[in-house]
C-alpha cells in the first residue's frame, strides 16, 4: 500500500510548512480534516480544494458541502460570433471524491481555500509517493514548520463605532444647522473645456 505525501505552504508566511501523508483511497474530506488539524484551525467555515494545472489555474473545485452549483454542460456549442462566456469549473463534494480519482500529475498542484469571508489560501503540491506504514494511521502530518499567524478581516464599518468620528459628525451637523458653513463659489470655475 502506498501513501501520497503532499507539501502545504501558506501564501502569507514564508516560514510555514506542513507535509501530510494520505492514502490514495481516502477522501478529500479526510484531507480537509488533517489540513485543519495540522494548522490548528477550528474548522467551522466553508472550504474548497481546487485541482490546478502546473500554472496554478483552477480546473476542478472539490468543496466541503453541496452549494447547489451545477457543472458546465459538456455539450455546449460555442458559436464564433458570441462573446466568450466564463464557464464555471466543475464542482464535486469532498466526501464523495477519493484522492486517487483526481491525481493526474506526479507533481499535482492543489489550492486549499478556507473561510471565504476571511480567506486563507494554502498551496499544496504532491511531492512524493511513499510506502505506507501498516502501523500508522492515515492521514497524518509528518512534518511541521512554523505556526499559522492569525489574520483578521478588515472591518470596513469600524468608523461607525468610533466615538471621535461620531463627535466630528455631530459638530458638522450643528455647523450646518446654524448656517456656519457656507458654500464657497469659485467664480473662475467652469464646466466648459478650455480649448
Amino acid at each position: 500500500m502506498q501513501a501520497y505525501r503532499f507539501r502545504l505552504l501558506y501564501e502569507e508566511q514564508d516560514d510555514f510548512l506542513r507535509d501530510i501523508e494520505i492514502k490514495p483511497g481516502q477522501t478529500f474530506k479526510d484531507f480537509h480534516d488533517i489540513v485543519l488539524q495540522s494548522v490548528d484551525i477550528e474548522g467551522n467555515e466553508l472550504a474548497s480544494f481546487f485541482m490546478c494545472d502546473p500554472l496554478w489555474n483552477k480546473q476542478l473545485e472539490i468543496t466541503l458541502i453541496d452549494m447547489g452549483l451545477k457543472e458546465p454542460d459538456p455539450e455546449f456549442d460555442d458559436d464564433d460570433d458570441r462573446k466568450p462566456v466564463n464557464v464555471p469549473i466543475p464542482v464535486k463534494i469532498m466526501q464523495d471524491v477519493k484522492i486517487r480519482e483526481v491525481i493526474d500529475d506526479p507533481h499535482q498542484r492543489i489550492l486549499f481555500e478556507y473561510n471565504f469571508l476571511n480567506p486563507r489560501t494554502f498551496f499544496i503540491e504532491l511531492i512524493k509517493i511513499v510506502d505506507a506504514d501498516p502501523k500508522k494511521n492515515y492521514p497524518q502530518c509528518v512534518k511541521k514548520e512554523g505556526t499559522l499567524t492569525p489574520t483578521v478581516a478588515p472591518n470596513f464599518l469600524s468608523f461607525l463605532d468610533d466615538p471621535d468620528e461620531d463627535a466630528m459628525l455631530g459638530e458638522l451637523d450643528k455647523m450646518i444647522e446654524n448656517g456656519e458653513l457656507e458654500e464657497e463659489v469659485d467664480e473662475n470655475y467652469t464646466t466648459e473645456p478650455e480649448w
